[in-house]
């Protein structure tokens, strides 16, 4: 893949080939890595937050193109849209989000891209949108142009909204232990020779590397956006006395504590406000 295309090839043949196709009528990503949709409080912090984003991302009327929609494009936002752009790399995934967003009866276009390399002039949106995309990219310059690549297509004065990882959870120590592993030279070498080749690249950068290279642009604020696990998402059920507990904490955590959130739990929400005077970066 050449300098200026660099999302993962291996995401890329990972998701035309398997991960939005579907099994049974349901798509395999939502199989792999969907969280569970069961219980009063699951439904409580799955509508926070939606609700969060959607006032992350402002009114009505809005410009604006997610960038990684793959097949579940954030039909929440289209509808407050004026014009809604589903960006992917997959054309897998561009068919099914374009299905979803006809179902949903919003106006929107599809575009065919990586987005380390957007086919955008400058500023044309008033937001983008990118959620659990970027760190699937399998090199930090990648991921670095991917932010680039993100803030350059908003106008000055409009908004980039990011729903990435936490490498180091505090909530999650063998989580947070594994990602230390994962990024001291030597032991990753030895990590990923003994644990299996995961499905896509999983490569989340700490939320300090995230603010500086996002913070060129503007005002940068990061927040919890979930706190949980995929696995405790899925393991930890409601219907036990010990499960609601664990629930309910993580409800009080989100709900009123979001800035702690984003230290302790596995999930953040990033919020640039582009400045008025940011200029284009290609580093």
């Amino acid at each position: 893949m050449d300098k200026l295309h660099m999302g993962s090839a291996v995401a890329r043949d990972f998701f035309n080939r398997i991960g939005w196709t579907r099994e049974n009528g349901v798509l395999v990503d939502t199989l792999v890595w969907g969280g569970c949709k069961d219980g009063v409080i699951h439904r409580q912090l799955e509508e926070q937050r939606t609700q969060r984003v959607r006032q992350a991302v402002g009114g009505k009327g809005l410009r604006l193109a997610e960038l990684g929609c793959g097949g579940t494009p954030a039909i929440f936002l289209a509808e407050q849209c004026s014009k809604f752009t589903a960006v992917d790399f997959s054309p897998t995934g561009l068919s099914e989000a374009a299905l979803a967003l006809k179902s949903a009866n919003v106006p929107f276009d599809t575009v065919e891209a990586d987005i380390t390399n957007l086919p955008f002039e400058d500023g044309l949106f008033d937001v983008i949108y990118s959620a659990h995309a970027i760190y699937h990219i399998d090199t930090i310059k990648g991921q670095e142009a991917a932010l680039r690549e993100a803030m350059r297509i908003v106008r000055p004065g409009g908004r980039g909204v990011f729903v990435l990882a936490n490498p180091f959870p505090l909530l999650f120590p063998y989580r947070l232990i594994r990602r230390v592993l994962a990024m001291t030279p030597g032991l990753n070498t030895i990590l990923n020779r003994l644990r299996a080749r995961p499905p896509v690249p999983y490569l989340p950068m700490p939320l300090g590397w995230m603010k500086r290279q996002l913070g060129r642009w503007g005002n940068v604020q990061i927040t919890g956006h979930a706190v949980p696990s995929v696995p405790f998402d899925r393991g930890i059920s409601e219907a036990t006395v010990l499960g609601r507990m664990a629930w309910r904490s993580v409800r009080w955590l989100e709900t009123h504590h979001p800035d702690v959130a984003s230290r302790l739990g596995c999930y953040v929400l990033i919020v640039v406000d582009k400045s008025e005077t940011a200029s284009r970066r290609r580093g």
